[in-house]
């Protein structure tokens, strides 16, 4: 079959037409996948990337135990100014427990007295400081010291940032001072 010019134009521009409209819907489609990828709704079929999970890690000296407390429930609003006077964790201080508030605080008070296996740990930066320079631990443990609630005591201190903690203080020498609030379990710092 023999096409001639003229009636090979009507068909040229069919196909262009054709044409036309695909690269138009195209470009559209590719117009609001960039859209959604930069607002980050794009689907993917393939599995998501998980974020790498990291491992909270103690500052240097300080037990494993409390690696990453600052990610724990604080019990206070504001930083703990020192005491006038006298306090032995001197410095802006900050209290957390590693429990959740709905563990501490099931109607919106604060119960005591704390669960077993709670630990308390309060930083303080020191005066002038730009750094934790001291760190207070309490471990709930039964059966470690009734007649402190069953609380553990132990203090450290570092002098620089990149030093190592070192234990200053453990066991009577704290628990006679947290006998003063016996009555709100041996923590001074309550749930604001």
């Amino acid at each position: 079959m023999k096409m001639h010019a003229r009636n090979l134009l009507p068909c040229l521009a069919v196909i262009m037409i054709t044409c036309l409209f695909f690269t138009a819907c195209a470009e559209k489609q590719l117009e609001e996948l960039i859209e959604q990828q930069e607002e980050g709704q794009t689907e993917t079929t393939s599995e998501p990337v998980q974020p790498e999970e990291t491992v909270a890690v103690p500052l240097p000296g300080l037990p494993d135990d409390v690696a990453g407390y600052t990610q724990w429930l604080k019990l206070n609003a504001e930083p703990i100014p020192p005491v006038p006077g006298g306090d032995p964790h001197n410095g802006d201080k900050n209290v957390y427990v590693n429990k959740t508030r709905e563990d501490i605080a099931p109607n919106g008070e604060q119960q005591f007295p704390y669960p077993d296996g709670s630990i308390v740990v309060k930083e303080a930066y020191r005066p002038g400081k730009d750094f934790v320079g001291l760190i207070a631990i309490m471990r709930k443990k039964a059966g470690v010291d009734p007649d402190h609630n069953d609380w553990e005591f132990i203090e450290y201190v570092r002098n620089a940032a990149d030093a190592e903690f070192r234990v200053i203080a453990e066991g009577g020498i704290c628990s006679g001072c947290h006998a003063r609030v016996e009555d709100i379990d041996y923590v001074f710092t309550e749930l604001e």
